[in-house]
């Protein structure tokens, strides 16, 4: 049976520039929990590189065989915050389960909206995790039109790895996401890239914890790169000395 909630009518064009993390479903039961509860569940160990989005959307698999949305991006919903937790403690009632001690991504989310036009896989069908845009998700054709080449946070991760940085993936800190997390010998830099996300709510979290913490917009990083690999460069000689020389380790 579909799950009926009301179609989008698209935001405004700034809007359009958040991000959004398609994310793979394959039971009804997680889709209902998501919707009626709030809330969605990505496992740590096999999560993207980058998990934190504006927006989590939602491909069905061909286990929905007997829904309409089977192998489509149909619905989609606003993140609102994020938790490190075990199995056992997202589902306490399957605290049996072999993966009970593993550590998941609980995603708290908004209302559940249904897209205009679902977007079908076509001849994709090896669908993982897509991040893309609120404005691909809604004049997307087929799953294929949610890919782009030239995302802002590989051409960062992938600048600070050839500046033998050592970005690390997916903190949380408090109940937000943090993109990329460069340790440095008196903190931590956190290191977000979207349009929209506000650092301000971390703020103490920051001083308290030794974080500091930048945020670049997807245009920043595309238009001037040497630029916000010299502002990280200038915040972690301000955490105690940069370390962008230093050897990467042995593979």
């Amino acid at each position: 049976m579909s799950i009926l909630y009301p179609s989008t009518r698209y935001a405004e064009a700034e809007a359009r520039r958040r991000t959004v993390l398609v994310a793979v479903v394959n039971n009804m039961e997680d889709l209902h929990r998501a919707a009626s509860e709030g809330w969605y569940r990505i496992p740590q160990r096999s999560a993207p590189r980058r998990v934190g989005a504006d927006y989590l959307a939602f491909y069905q698999t061909g286990a929905f065989k007997a829904e309409t949305e089977a192998q489509t991006v149909t619905y989609y919903a606003p993140t609102r915050r994020y938790r490190l937790l075990t199995r056992r403690e997202l589902l306490p009632a399957e605290a049996d389960h072999p993966r009970a001690d593993d550590y998941y991504f609980r995603i708290e989310l908004g209302p559940f909206q249904r897209l205009e036009n679902s977007i079908p896989a076509g001849a994709f069908r090896r669908v993982t995790f897509i991040h893309t845009t609120l404005d691909r998700l809604f004049t997307a054709a087929t799953v294929t039109d949610l890919f782009y080449k030239d995302d802002p946070f590989e051409t960062l991760w992938h600048a600070l790895r050839e500046h033998r940085l050592r970005p690390l993936k997916n903190r949380v800190l408090g109940d937000q996401p943090v993109d990329i997390t460069l340790r440095a010998r008196g903190g931590y830099l956190g290191i977000n890239c979207s349009d929209e996300r506000s650092t301000q709510e971390m703020r103490h979290l920051m001083l308290a914890d030794r974080w500091e913490m930048l945020c670049f917009s997807g245009a920043e990083i595309e238009q001037d790169l040497p630029n916000c690999l010299r502002q990280i460069g200038a915040k972690l000689i301000g955490l105690g000395g940069s370390v962008l020389n230093e050897p990467m380790p042995a593979a």
